[in-house]
């Protein structure tokens, strides 16, 4: 078995604070990927960057760093060198050893806490149950002897590192998880599992997670968003249902809400839709659009679309009904006018 070089893993925990923060008022520095040509990878408004130092945990030592998103998430990223050369082996053990520490989650939600209180002037809307997603990657720099990525998928089994687990990858599992691998040249792969990320880069750039973490925190947006829509959509019927002749202003208000809720979601999608662009960069690109598959980012845009097309239909629906109850409010009224000045006139004439 190889030994590899500059061995190291991170884990990321990314949390979802609020509607929106204001990166702005955030001290730190704007993230940008290292390898992208100039003009090729767009950030809208770039995340700020916050170095938090070197932290503890399991009996490891690593740096933990935040990424502010100006959509409302944060992204905490422990990485933990372990050590200069290690035999494939023993990486694969150690990897899975500290993405699998008991008590992981919970130290980060502590290293969480301090950093939320500094944000909580920047953050509008926080939310009160923050949603939460995770992943790792594994990154090595080199092999001894040195391997290309096709001699590296050919030789070593990367299955048990990217889905967190021992297991033999069967012929039909490494197929699968061949489609989830990019190489931009002989010397580097990197290969997407649903939990994790094998990053082999001979220049140590970590780019391929940096597109991963973005994916997360496009995903729990996303998830954050398709809740919204789903209780907008649980009321809407129940208030259909009670309606009465007296009910007008109850349906007002249902219709304010849909209107709220439809603005609401369409401008998180064109803020989602522009954040990243990607436009002369075919490798990343590729990473990206992948990286959307396989985390379920793209499935999720497509029920909050189809959840949308639901509450446009309803708020519609609700529209028209406004419209013809003040029609039948105007014809009562007018027939009323009519049956008084009627009565007025017989009254006149006795």
């Amino acid at each position: 078995m190889p030994t590899v070089r500059e061995p190291h893993v991170a884990v990321w925990r990314l949390f979802d604070l609020a509607d929106e923060i204001d990166t702005d008022r955030v001290a730190g520095t704007r993230f940008a990927l290292r390898r992208s040509r100039s003009g090729a990878v767009r950030l809208e408004e770039p995340p700020v960057e916050l170095d938090l130092g070197d932290h503890d945990f399991a009996g490891r030592m690593g740096r933990l760093r935040a990424r502010v998103y100006p959509f409302g998430v944060v992204a905490l990223a422990w990485r933990v060198r372990l050590g200069e050369r290690l035999p494939w082996g023993e990486l694969e053990s150690a990897a899975l050893e500290l993405v699998d520490a008991p008590g992981l989650d919970a130290w980060m939600r502590e290293r969480l806490a301090p950093l939320r209180r500094e944000l909580a002037p920047a953050l509008a809307r926080p939310l009160t149950a923050p949603g939460e997603e995770g992943f790792y990657a594994v990154h090595v720099q080199g092999f001894e002897p040195e391997l290309s990525a096709d001699a590296l998928l050919q030789e070593l089994d990367p299955a048990p590192l990217v889905l967190g687990e021992r297991v033999a990858a069967s012929a039909q599992l490494r197929a699968d998880l061949a489609r989830h691998a990019f190489s931009y040249s002989t010397g580097d792969l990197a290969l997407l599992g649903f939990d994790g990320v094998f990053i082999y880069d001979q220049e140590g750039i970590w780019d391929v997670a940096d597109l991963v973490e973005w994916v997360h925190a496009e995903l729990l947006e996303l998830e954050y968003y398709d809740g919204v829509l789903a209780r907008a959509l649980e009321g809407a019927p129940q208030v259909l249902r009670e309606l009465g002749w007296g009910r007008y202003g109850r349906l007002a208000r249902l219709r304010r809400n849909l209107m709220e809720r439809r603005a609401e979601i369409t401008e998180v999608q064109t803020r989602l839709a522009g954040a990243l662009r990607i436009t002369e960069d075919l490798f990343y690109a590729r990473i990206h659009r992948d990286a959307t598959e396989v985390y379920g980012a793209a499935e999720l845009a497509g029920a909050v679309q189809a959840k949308l097309q639901a509450l446009n239909a309803i708020y519609q629906m609700v529209s028209e009904e406004m419209q013809f109850r003040r029609s039948q409010a105007v014809e009562v009224a007018i027939l009323a006018l009519i049956a008084l000045e009627v009565v007025w006139v017989l009254l006149g004439r006795m």
